[in-house]
């Protein structure tokens, strides 16, 4: 029995040393095999280096006209933010939902519209606040409005909603606030639920205004401005922020002046701030009004800057600001020594100036501005050099050709006409005024309406406009499905809400991604 043990247990170890043997013939071949693959690896590796730097050397040295940022169209609604006529049986302004969304067959329509409840003890009052700018908050849970006459009648200014998990159902009224100053202009997330405001306008319609921080989740805001004494002829309205947390702001108009008898008298401001983190003043750029008549657009004294942008992520934190009652648009920045006249836009309207009204769009790229200018032209300026700027697309309310066969119906007469008609009856002013550009949207926004108030009466044609931009962002198109101004449809199409048989003033709209 020992020996079969022995025997089976020798016949084991031959049988082991057996299948053993072809093992070790295997072990140089894999160790070559993975030498192979590891050198394979680094090779790779080194490749893919060589192919990223050069990619990124290629990019930073791009050409102007090659955007590599995606731009898509995406699902999404629109909250416009607009007034009623007081026409209206128990007028109320009211956030209009409107589809976004190029696949839906509601697109361009609007979905619902929510009014404004007046509250007498909360001083909430549903009409007349004339809704002016919106925002929506970083975390996307609030949605914030301005009526810019709300001070005149003893209401509060600032309108806070809620957007719902499914925006399409539109915005529910929280509260309303009674911010330092008055006149809300621009409201800018800075981070979760939290904004500034520029307030431009005292309570009492005169300097100075405001900055203010305001809390959307909590309702808590306060003033930022500090060492009001420092801010002469203070009338903030457009600006921008940079990391550091430091804003430029540009001062527009006194408001008081829009409501006197005497239009030459029309007060507009000369002065852009750099204003600090802690709020106060770093530096104020103070502009040599215009004297000659034929050097502004002939509506009251100064240049009013209506509008500011900061470039993103420059290096130098430098903006851009339009001189609204000139035309002319120039670079500043805190390093820099005095601000730069970079373009006269009133070259895309043969030198002719004119009240400019225009918002501007910059990507976040900082390459490209979008603007509406003289209530009728929308600009494309390419900015890859902020020294000179370039035109890259002019559209014209008033003339494009893409507008040849789109209708208008006229509130006031209830006329069906051309834009080119409207433009010959209303001093080529179509009103466009906001332009809203969504981050990464290939689309943009446009509203054709200004204001309506003492000396400001530029209605335009009250309707809400969408353009799309070419793939290289060097070029833009009208988009002509989308229309939730009027409805156009056969006579047995069901009947829906249009801006129009709303009677609606549309100042402002937010895009909000489904």
């Amino acid at each position: 029995m020992a020996d079969a043990r022995a025997e089976l247990s020798a016949g084991n170890a031959i049988n082991h040393h057996q299948q053993a043997m072809p093992i070790k013939r295997l072990k140089i071949p894999l160790v070559i095999f993975g030498l192979a693959i590891l050198i394979g690896l680094g090779v790779l590796g080194f490749i893919t280096i060589i192919v990223l730097s050069l990619n990124r050397l290629y990019l930073a040295n791009a050409p102007s006209n090659i955007i590599v940022d995606q731009y898509n169209a995406y699902p999404a609604v629109l909250y416009v933010w607009s007034g009623q006529d007081r026409s209206v049986s128990n007028a109320a302004d009211f956030v209009a939902v409107v589809d976004f969304d190029e696949t839906s067959t509601s697109y361009g329509h609007i979905l619902k519209y929510v009014p404004l409840v007046s509250d007498s003890s909360k001083s909430i009052g549903q009409a007349g606040n004339g809704p002016h700018h919106s925002s929506v908050s970083s975390d996307g849970k609030y949605f914030i409005t301005g009526g810019l006459l709300s001070f005149l009648l003893k209401q509060k200014e600032v309108f806070v909603w809620g957007v719902p998990s499914n925006p399409a159902n539109g915005p529910e009224f929280l509260y309303a606030l009674d911010v330092p100053g008055g006149c809300p202009g621009e409201f800018l997330p800075i981070g979760r639920a939290k904004f500034i405001v520029s307030m431009m306008c005292s309570e009492s319609a005169v300097s100075p205004g405001d900055m203010t921080f305001i809390d959307a989740s909590t309702g808590v805001f306060q003033s930022l401005s500090k060492g009001k004494s420092a801010f002469q002829n203070f009338n903030p309205r457009g600006f921008g922020r940079v990391e550091s947390g430091s804003n430029s702001t540009a001062d527009y108009i006194e408001a008081l002046s829009l409501t006197g008898t005497d239009a030459p008298k029309i007060s507009f401001r000369n002065t852009v701030r750099y204003i600090l983190p802690d709020g106060s003043l770093a530096r104020a750029f103070n502009f040599d009004a215009p004297i000659e008549v034929s050097t502004t657009s002939g509506v009251g004294q100064g240049i009013g800057f209506m509008e500011l942008k900061t470039i993103p992520n420059d290096p130098l934190d430098r903006s851009f600001a339009h001189g609204n009652n000139t035309n002319k648009l120039y670079l500043l920045g805190p390093g820099i020594s005095e601000p730069k006249l970079v373009y006269d836009l009133s070259q895309v309207s043969g030198h002719k100036k004119a009240f400019g009204a225009g918002i501007t769009s910059i990507f976040l790229n900082g390459k490209r501005l979008l603007m509406a200018f003289q209530m009728r032209y929308i600009i494309l300026l390419d900015i890859t050099k902020p020294e000179t700027p370039s035109i890259l697309r002019t559209f014209d309310f008033c003339s494009d050709k893409s507008l040849k066969n789109e209708l208008l119906q006229v509130s006031s007469s209830n006329q069906t006409i051309t834009f080119r008609q409207f433009c010959a009856q209303n001093k080529n002013k179509a009103g466009s005024h906001v332009l809203v550009h969504p981050k990464g949207e290939s689309r943009f926004i446009v509203i054709n309406y200004f204001l309506k108030v003492g000396f400001a009466q530029f209605n335009g044609t009250r309707t809400v406009h969408a353009f799309k931009l070419n793939k290289k962002l060097t070029n833009f198109e009208y988009a002509s499905r989308f229309n939730p101004n009027f409805q156009f449809d056969s006579p047995s199409a069901p009947v829906r809400s249009t801006l129009y048989s709303l009677k609606a003033y549309p100042h402002h709209s937010q895009y909000i991604k489904l």
